[in-house]
């Protein structure tokens, strides 16, 4: 069994993906992006990088993740995966795309190699997709308190864009069941233990399917008793 976490930058995927694994004792897919990617580099050091190398760092991010999650289904087991591979292609490499970085004909080839790999045993739907909902005013401060360089550097008009892909993704997302999560609602940050109200609904979706045995409280997050 998979569960899915997506959503915007900033809305809270790592330390949720993070808190469920704790919680029910799944195992703990994170995401990494920028480890032994040859094209990041390039892709913003160039003066003309981003048109040069949208699609190849695109290409790159869909080969890994594929392996990822190739591997992942190999190990069996129930897992939470931080960021899904849907996200990967149709809200970012769409993004370069729409943005002018990836030409049409690029972004042809892209998607159609997209749409083949999603007929792989890997890419079978998750159980769950849980989606972390905020509006843009929230995602813009939750960018600027964690100061993430790149992030704070970033141009609004971009988050904004991406804020809005994410909007007609998720409307228009059909593949598997949704657990949509408005991230106002929590604050695993300021109140770890808020996770329990999370729990609770994704418990009352998968009854019966998740671990037998719930680890809690989870040490690696809260600290040792």
């Amino acid at each position: 069994m998979l569960i899915g976490i997506a959503g915007m930058v900033g809305t809270g995927k790592t330390t949720l993906s993070r808190a469920l694994s704790s919680r029910f004792g799944l195992q703990l897919a994170l995401e990494s992006v920028e480890g032994d990617n040859p094209w990041l580099e390039r892709f913003y050091g160039d003066p003309d990088g981003m048109r040069r190398y949208a699609l190849p760092l695109q290409l790159h991010f869909l080969s890994t993740r594929f392996a990822s999650l190739r591997k992942m289904r190999g190990t069996g087991g129930s897992w939470v995966l931080d960021r899904t591979w849907y996200e990967d292609a149709e809200i970012f490499a769409r993004g370069q795309y729409e943005q002018g970085f990836m030409s049409a004909i690029e972004w042809d080839l892209y998607r159609s190699l997209y749409a083949e790999l999603l007929y792989s045993e890997a890419a079978r739907p998750p159980r769950l997709l849980m989606f972390l909902d905020a509006r843009l005013p929230i995602v813009l401060d939750r960018i600027a308190t964690r100061g993430r360089a790149k992030e704070k550097d970033t141009s609004t008009t971009y988050w904004a864009a991406m804020h809005e892909r994410y909007q007609r993704w998720i409307h228009d997302f059909r593949r598997c069941p949704v657990l949509r999560l408005d991230v106002r609602d929590y604050d695993l940050v300021r109140d770890p233990r808020a996770v329990e109200d999370v729990a609770a609904r994704v418990r009352q979706r998968l009854d019966g399917e998740l671990p037998q045995t719930e680890l809690w409280p989870p040490r690696s997050m809260f600290g040792a008793a």
